[in-house]
């Protein structure tokens, strides 16, 4: 009797089941073979802990140093004519600056000192051999001599060194929108070729680019070297945390999946965090911007240990190294390895075809109308996300603390949107959250001149957007089926990327009138909120593993449904139920489970 049971509860083990959960009634009806055989060797032990921990936080923690230095770097702070002859007559800086320069309206309304012009001045030899000079404050002229920047914040920044202002302004709003065009470029031709050639050696290509690409820009000698040097860097922005992130959840069981997320997630805002105090110590770009790049080469030593996505390795057929990832990942978890572990991944591949194309989400109406509005709130996020932070730049106070402050409210967005998600669902989420976001992006352009008011209410809608991004995020993946779901994600996130390269020119809007950004990203969320509404909602419905079930999900849902964690289980879901063409027969290790 005891042999028996010890029998019975090894080959649950061996199938990844309790031994105390009764038989394959612990098993996921809706699992594929290959995702079985995952099961079988462990999908949350020691294994992917230690990817998780060893891996990939230290990568999300840098990741922001690379995706965000730019910002910092090409700071553009307070500056004027340089007049010279003030040391020779005796007075304060105030003093000759109201002398010398003219006054004008500023971008938020108030009067101020001009940044980008001056009084004529002529300058002579008077009697005796000293130098005279005449201001004539009937007219003005640019900038004759340069410029004066106020340092307090910064040594250098890349603007001053280059003197990028006035005239000149418009080549940060360039290098701006050439940095986010390589990075959606980058995304796009990045994610093809990791499909051809797997997510490990591109996420290599990736931190090398970085490296070398981040490395060479501090030391361009003009602006379109640079902006060519960083628009190459820029490439790998997204896949140098994509890659790693995708090898990491394809062997992850579902309930770790969440948790690599979540944990991604805050050590990177940790990370943003710890950007803008790096930028505050160094106080010089080129010095703040080494330091950024040059850590990623450390990436590299990870060559011996990363492995290969096992499931990318089935789908081009190459099961041998699949069979030694899978070996390995069996050992480090304290599993038996399935003896007949090679016909498993055999029968795998054999029933894991490719059985969905790209064509599919345009040949159906419904994933047409889910994916044209996913893309839609994508854009909008990208580009309200993104705007928030290139216009710290049309921020009053200090940049380090409104940074540090923007970057900090991520966490409670994100701690927010998984809480939310789960209880109100992701469509109510999805349209407070924008909604909140609108009425504060409002509120921002009525407080452009006091400091802390308006980092508040940047912050909010900082807050609030974020929790919408990762909302919308799990949702595109409960939208879609499994064949399609990364060429959904992919196609989502290009376009977002896409359409921030107009973000900088939006942005540049606020150097005449700092009001009209926060009216722009105002309308963005309140056209977010209404799209939204037309999405369904997908709380409590299982992943769609076809093309046929994507395509019922919400079909006969209401317009106004709105499902909560305490009434999701009332939903009938009748439009995932397996016909028995679809259920078939899998066997994993001697145990045959219906699915």
């Amino acid at each position: 009797m005891e042999d028996n049971d010890t029998k019975s509860n090894e080959s649950k083990m061996m199938v990844g089941e309790d031994p105390g959960s009764g038989g394959d009634e612990g098993l996921d009806p809706s699992l594929t073979f290959f995702e079985r055989v995952m099961v079988a060797v462990g999908t949350e032990g020691r294994y992917q802990k230690l990817l998780l921990y060893a891996f990939m936080l230290p990568l999300s923690f840098y990741s922001p140093f690379g995706a965000s230095s730019l910002l910092l770097m090409m700071s553009t702070p307070d500056h004027s004519c340089h007049v010279p002859g003030r040391a020779k007559h005796n007075v304060s800086v105030e003093e000759w600056q109201n002398m010398t320069l003219p006054w004008e309206a500023g971008a938020d309304g108030t009067r101020q000192l001009s940044k980008c012009s001056m009084y004529n001045i002529s300058y002579g030899v008077g009697r005796g051999g000293h130098n005279t000079f005449v201001i004539d404050n009937t007219t003005t002229t640019y900038c004759q001599y340069g410029w004066d920047y106020d340092r307090r914040n910064w040594q250098e920044t890349s603007v001053t060194h280059f003197d990028w202002v006035c005239d000149q302004a418009s080549t940060v709003t360039t290098i701006f929108s050439l940095a986010v065009a390589g990075n959606a470029v980058g995304t796009l031709l990045l994610s093809i070729l990791a499909d051809r050639v797997g997510r490990r050696p591109v996420f290599f290509l990736a931190a090398s680019i970085n490296f070398f690409f981040g490395v060479v820009n501090m030391y361009m000698p003009n602006w379109q070297f640079f902006a060519i040097a960083r628009f190459l860097n820029c490439f790998a922005f997204f896949s140098i945390y994509q890659m790693p992130y995708i090898i990491v959840v394809e062997l992850s069981s579902e309930k770790l999946r969440g948790l690599t997320a979540a944990l991604s997630f805050v050590v990177g805002t940790l990370g943003m965090c710890c950007v803008s105090l790096c930028a505050w110590l160094l106080a010089n770009w080129r010095s703040f911007g080494l330091l950024c790049h040059i850590p990623s080469i450390l990436f590299l030593l990870y060559w011996k240990f990363l492995p290969e996505s096992p499931r990318w390795l089935l789908s081009v057929n190459r099961v041998k190294e699949c069979e030694a990832i899978m070996t390995q990942v069996a050992i480090t978890n304290g599993r038996r390895v399935p003896p007949d572990l090679r016909r498993l991944l055999e029968e795998a591949r054999a029933a894991e075809k490719k059985s969905a194309s790209v064509r599919d989400l345009l040949k159906h109406k419904t994933l047409r109308k889910h994916l044209l509005i996913a893309t839609l709130n994508t854009v909008i996020f990208c580009v309200v996300y993104s705007g928030i932070v290139l216009n710290i730049h049309n921020m009053t106070g200090n940049e380090f603390v409104n940074f540090f402050v923007l970057s900090l409210v991520e966490i409670p967005g994100n701690i927010l949107g998984m809480v939310s998600a789960q209880y109100l669902g992701r469509r109510l989420t999805t349209i407070y959250t924008l909604s909140l976001s609108a009425i504060f992006s409002g509120l921002a352009s009525t407080a452009i001149t006091d400091q802390w008011l308006l980092v508040t209410f940047c912050g909010l809608v900082k807050l609030f957007v974020t929790e919408a991004v990762l909302v919308v995020y799990v949702q595109i993946g409960e939208l879609f089926p499994t064949p399609l779901r990364s060429i959904s994600y992919g196609v989502t996130a290009v376009t977002g990327l896409s359409a921030t390269v107009l973000v900088p020119t939006l942005m540049a809007l606020g150097n005449t009138d700092r009001k009209l950004p926060y009216y722009i990203l105002c309308s963005l969320c309140l056209c977010g909120a209404m799209v939204s509404t037309f999405l369904p909602e997908t709380l409590g419905l299982p992943l769609p593993q076809t093309v046929q079930q994507a395509s019922k999900v919400g079909r006969d849902q209401p317009y106004c449904a709105i499902v909560t964690h305490w009434t999701k289980h009332n939903r009938t879901p009748s439009t995932y139920s397996h016909t028995e063409a679809e259920k078939g027969k899998a066997t994993v290790n001697g145990i045959t489970s219906a699915f």
